[in-house]
């Protein structure tokens, strides 16, 4: 293990200047450490010397084991999130957004499936959300505190996750181009995109016994089509 010193802290306890690196490095670390060992098994000194900073820099950064999990949970989280965006159902095929938010050709993120009809956009985007939900890392994470709440109260707020913020406002805005257009009637975007993203994320997770297990083509095809379905039904003129 490194024993220097770790950054000048301020009168908050807080590292005096800015250390994204170092951050980085501790968090991923952590879900490294915290993945192979468990949440009771897993020490501050290990995550220190794999992440090679003092262990006092990762009680600067994170204040004690609890907080860095939590942390770490929730940076597994952003980068999933980011994985959506970059290859977002609605982005221009394989190319993800530029800098100023539209596609290569011009289109605004979200726009590129709206020449298909509901149903086949729907399939798309359900499939997109599988292959962000059942990310191998993000699904072992999920598993791991679902064991150890139970043990470790105090984790609680690890586990409030609900469904990822980002993908239900890329179907809202989709869903609402739909209303516009009068393909769909949906009153409420934001909640008939919260139900479709909840009915794919709930059968995904069951389907593949909690990312313990790939899901076969026809499975994931199943999940999407049934949830897009049920969807077109409900909000058809």
């Amino acid at each position: 293990m490194r024993t220097d010193s770790g950054p000048r802290r301020s009168a908050a306890g807080r590292p005096a200047g800015p250390q994204p690196a170092k951050r980085q490095a501790i968090l991923e670390a952590a879900v490294a450490v915290f993945l192979r060992e468990g949440y009771t098994r897993a020490s501050v000194d290990v995550i220190a010397d794999e992440a090679r900073v003092s262990k006092q820099t990762v009680y600067n950064h994170f204040g004690d084991k609890e907080r860095l999990f939590i942390a770490a949970v929730e940076e597994e989280r952003e980068r999933v999130a980011a994985g959506f965006a970059a290859g977002s159902p609605d982005a221009p095929g394989p190319d993800a957004p530029g800098p100023d938010g539209t596609g290569p050709d011009g289109t605004e993120p979200g726009e590129a499936y709206d020449d298909g009809d509901a149903r086949t956009a729907l399939i798309h985007f359900g499939h997109r959300v599988l292959a962000v939900l059942l990310d191998e890392r993000a699904s072992a994470l999920r598993r791991l505190v679902i064991a150890e709440v139970a043990r470790h109260p105090s984790l609680r707020p690890a586990c409030a996750e609900g469904e990822p913020q980002q993908l239900v406002t890329h179907l809202a805005e989709l869903l609402g181009r739909r209303t516009a257009r009068g393909e769909l009637t949906v009153p409420e975007p934001a909640t008939a995109a919260r139900q479709f993203v909840a009915l794919i994320v709930q059968q995904g997770l069951y389907q593949s016994m909690y990312g313990t297990c790939p899901l076969a083509d026809t499975q994931a095809a199943a999940v999407c089509e049934s949830a897009a379905d049920l969807l077109v039904r409900a909000y058809r003129p």
